[in-house]
């Protein structure tokens, strides 16, 4: 992949003139994602069909990010959004290193071009820190997704965790790497 390549010989070396650092260990990385499908919902609108709504999820997200998900079940019930405890809630992966870095290119190059209402990342999509904290409506807008056998359709959460120590440091490296990222001036 070439984002993994160009990350260590061009990205890093840009970032670490641009903000001044001494140290490439004080250079900020990305140093994880979590992608997840939120199931709950369908779960409680269509009960008997539980294990095939868990098994196409899987499926999306595994194919989507390489990795074997894991099913996380409700903690405790909450009557008002009928929930009960143990019941599937979403499905999860967390991405570090070279996967994760596979899935920001896919990402920037295949998946945010493709969706229909995304014109960038704006202040809201960023925590305190300058994580990045996106939703998407579709997981078939990354190609490897689109699937006849896939009978309900997942929407994404993805989060992306940097090692930056503050907001401006993260947000440049979001930039750098290819995030379309437009902050109020």
């Amino acid at each position: 992949m070439a984002l993994r390549e160009d990350f260590y010989k061009k990205i890093l070396p840009e970032l670490k003139r641009e903000l001044n650092l001494e140290n490439d260990l004080r250079v900020p990385k990305p140093i994880k994602g979590i992608v997840q499908i939120g199931i709950g919902k369908l779960i409680t609108q269509h009960p008997e069909n539980k294990d095939k709504i868990i098994e196409d999820a899987s499926y999306v997200l595994s194919i989507i990010t390489g990795q074997k998900p894991k099913l996380v079940l409700a903690r405790k019930s909450i009557a008002g959004l009928k929930l009960r405890k143990g019941m599937p809630v979403s499905l999860m992966v967390t991405l570090r290193k070279k996967r994760l870095l596979d899935f920001i290119e896919r990402l920037l190059t295949y998946a945010l071009p493709r969706a229909k209402d995304f014109k960038g990342v704006y202040e809201n999509h960023l925590d305190k820190k300058g994580n990045l904290n996106l939703g998407l409506k579709e997981s078939n807008i990354f190609p490897e997704a689109i699937s006849d056998k896939i009978k309900y359709s997942f929407g994404l959460g993805i989060n992306l965790v940097a090692s930056g120590k503050t907001k401006e440091e993260n947000i440049k490296l979001w930039s750098i790497l290819g995030f379309p990222i437009k902050l109020k001036k």
